[in-house]
Order: structure tokens, then C-alpha cells, then sequence
């Protein structure tokens, strides 16, 4: 790998080279959970480039005595990648490695194309109609296969490695081109691998209003978390409405319906968020999460069927144990529901999606899309064939195909006749 100084760092730099592969830095995206730069960059080689890829980068600072900050950034990267060698599977991003430079430290992983869940939602609410229970069914069954592996995975030795995401929610959950379903970052994930570094305050790691009860407060988590933030998230998805949000009480009101136990277990985890210089967001979230009751939870799923309410009344319980017990068992449930409405394939996801598009029309352009969002066709657009481009394979089993049909690239400009 050679690398001479740091690059000035702006679009078109190379940021890095491996062999005879040079990685340009193509966009920059923002900041992740642990301080490292989100970029995307496009790997020249001399066959010519060969798509993109996602980059997490932590630049190593001026000095001999290197921050906290780094030294904290620079391990979690580093769990990351060793951890995301006991996660390959379909339905989860794939990690292709860790490279260091002179400048930094940049983890490289898979860049997934398609719709995140909160651009989807999004969309339905454009439209002014959310998309169909059997596309949410197939949809978080798909995620659920995932948790289902993650949370049952163990190391070399045989040794179960407990692994929790701590960061579900709408934003990590894409649908892409081809129907295939991808949970895209275990980036602060809880485990117990070898040698991993404990955080040093008891706080939740992603983000806050999806987090489970136990995570705001505090409290020991296993997978069950991560099911409470699925159907949190399921929840949003299928009708818009946030339990954690419902604009119906005060915090007042909250207040006033919690025990005495509670109010203490509150005032505690609150005192944590601010030691941990989380914001007013958390706050909020980490009421609701002590004071939410079953007739909230009964509110917020008003209009759904009597069988996706029972699968979201026992993924929304407060106690842990009253929810399922495991992602498997929850993906059962899923697909048993799913089966009884009829057969729902990935082609009818995309069918969806490219409805939805249509209906929406101009509403999309007031959306503000992130620019890797797309690769799906509005459904009026069929009839256009100029222009096409060839999209590439797939990764995902059930979406590979010999001959990858010609499509025409969607983008936030939609055709005015």
C-alpha cells in the first residue's frame, strides 16, 4: 500500500492506494456514531472503476500524544471489521477490510444502492398512502433473518458471541434495486469478542429514539433490544406515527403517571445522558421509554390489522421478557402472516416501490434524497427505453440473475410529460 502524505481532503483526491487499486475519495457524506468521517470513494484499477464503496476514515491528528477521541475512534473501527468477519451474511452489509495510512485508519465496506426505510416512508407519506402490509411484512422479516444470524453467532472457540446492533431503525434498513433487503452497519455493536473495549458510560450508542427501554435506561441488554427498535421502527413505517413521538401528552403528563421506583430510575438515566453530553432529543426519548403504557402502544397502532398489531404489541413490550424471545421467533411470525395474505416476492417489493414513485410524482423532488438513493424505475416510466444503463449484479442470493435487465436510473427529477 503505498501512501506519501496526507491528501488535501476534498472531492477527487486519491485518499489511498492497496496494490494496484486507488481509492478515490468521491463524496463526503458527514460524521458516524464514533467521530470518523463517512465517505464514499471509487476504487480505480487498471481495468478502469470499479463502482464504490462506503468508507469510514479516522484521520490521525498532528502530535506525538494522539487525543482520546482518536484512540476511542480507532478501536471501534477496529472491533468493527474483526467482528464483521463472524457476520456474513446475505441481509448484512459485507466489511472488506481495514487499511492503514500514514494520515488515518479507513475501514472499506460494501456501498448498498436502493431506498433506505426513511426515504420509503418518505415517499408513502408524499403519496399519501403507505405502502402495503405485505411489503412491511416481507421487508422486517427479511431484517429479522438478519438479527436472527447476528444475535446467534460465536466465535472460533465455539463461544457465543451476544451480539447486539444498538443502532435499528429506518435509516440503517435499505430495500435495493432488486428487492433484496440489507441491514447496512453493526458499527456499534455490543458483543462479547475477545478482547473488545467496554464503553465507559452505560448509554445508548445509536439512535436514541429507536433505542429500546433498557438501552435509555441503562439497563443489561441482550437481542431483545434490537427487536423493540425493529418494531419501533415497523411501527413508523407502517402508519407514521412514533411511540417515543405521539404529540399527545406533556412531559408533564408522563410525569405524573409514573411510580415513585420509576421517577428514580428515570432521574438516574437522565443524569447519565447528561454526563455523556447527549442531547434534549435523549431526554425526551428516555421518558417515554420509562412511562409509555399499553394503551399508547394500542393508540399508535390504530388502522392496522388485528395480526400485524399482535406482532407489534409483543415487540413493543417494556419488560424484555415479554417480548419474543428471539429474531427467529419473530421471523416466523412474520412470514406466517405474510404467507397468509398470498405470495409476496422481491419483484413485488420493487413493483411497490415503482408505484410509489409514480403516485408521488413532483412531491419527490421536495424529498431531498441522499444522492446514493435510487435504481428503481417509476412505474409510468416503462414505455421510455432511450438512455438505459445496465445495472450491476446483485449480491444477494435471491436476487442474482444471468442477465441483469437494462434500466433507466431513477433520480429526483422525475419526467414532466
Amino acid at each position: 500500500m503505498s501512501d506519501d502524505s496526507a491528501p488535501p481532503f476534498k472531492e477527487g483526491v486519491i485518499l489511498f492506494s492497496q496494490g494496484d487499486t486507488q481509492y478515490f475519495l468521491f463524496q463526503i457524506l458527514g460524521e458516524g456514531r464514533n467521530g470518523e468521517r463517512i465517505l464514499y470513494a471509487q476504487p480505480h484499477t487498471p481495468a478502469g472503476i470499479q463502482g464504490k464503496v462506503l468508507v469510514k476514515y479516522v484521520p490521525r491528528p498532528s502530535g506525538d500524544v494522539l487525543p482520546e477521541r482518536y484512540r476511542l475512534a480507532r478501536i471501534r473501527l477496529e472491533e468493527e471489521v474483526r467482528l464483521a468477519r463472524f457476520l456474513q451474511h446475505p441481509n448484512i452489509a459485507h466489511v472488506h477490510g481495514l487499511f492503514e495510512i500514514n494520515h488515518g485508519l479507513c475501514l472499506v465496506s460494501e456501498s448498498v444502492g436502493g431506498f433506505t426505510l426513511d426515504s420509503l416512508l418518505a415517499m408513502a407519506q408524499a403519496r399519501g398512502r403507505y405502502f402495503s402490509e405485505s411489503f412491511c411484512l416481507y421487508v422486517f422479516a427479511e431484517v429479522a433473518s438478519a438479527l436472527a444470524y447476528a444475535h446467534s453467532r460465536a466465535d472460533d472457540a465455539g463461544i457465543p458471541l451476544h451480539i447486539v446492533n444498538r443502532d435499528v431503525n429506518p435509516s440503517r434498513i435499505r430495500l435495493m434495486p432488486r428487492g433484496g433487503v440489507m441491514l447496512t452497519d453493526f458499527g456499534v455493536a455490543l458483543s462479547r469478542m475477545a478482547g473488545r473495549v467496554a464503553t465507559s458510560l452505560p448509554r445508548p450508542k445509536g439512535d436514541v429514539i429507536y433505542s429500546a427501554p433498557e438501552l435509555l435506561l441503562g439497563e443489561a441488554v441482550d437481542g431483545r433490544a434490537d427487536l423493540f427498535s425493529l418494531g419501533l421502527t415497523l411501527l413508523e413505517f407502517a402508519t407514521g406515527r412514533h411511540l417515543y413521538d405521539p404529540g399527545t401528552l406533556m412531559m408533564g403528563d408522563l410525569d405524573r403517571r409514573m411510580t415513585s421506583d420509576e421517577r428514580r430510575r428515570l432521574l438516574a438515566a437522565t443524569e447519565f445522558s447528561i454526563d455523556a453530553g447527549m442531547s434534549s432529543v435523549a431526554e425526551d426519548a428516555i421518558h417515554w421509554a420509562m412511562a409509555f403504557r399499553p394503551d399508547d402502544v394500542e393508540l399508535a397502532l390504530l388502522g392496522l390489522s388485528e395480526s400485524l398489531c399482535s406482532i407489534l404489541r409483543k415487540l413493543l413490550q417494556r419488560r424484555q421478557g415479554e417480548r419474543f424471545e428471539t429474531a427467529t421467533e419473530l421471523e416466523v411470525a412474520l412470514r406466517s402472516r405474510l404467507a397468509a395474505l398470498g405470495p409476496y416476492a422481491p419483484a413485488d417489493a420493487v413493483k411497490e416501490v415503482e408505484r410509489a414513485l409514480s403516485d408521488a410524482g413532483d412531491a419527490m423532488e421536495e424529498l431531498n434524497l441522499m444522492d446514493d438513493e435510487g435504481g428503481f424505475i417509476p412505474a409510468d416510466w416503462r414505455a421510455y427505453s432511450e438512455d438505459v444503463e445496465t445495472q450491476p449484479e446483485a449480491r444477494n442470493e435471491d436476487e442474482l440473475t444471468t442477465n441483469p435487465r437494462p434500466v433507466r436510473r431513477w433520480t429526483s427529477k422525475l419526467p414532466t410529460a
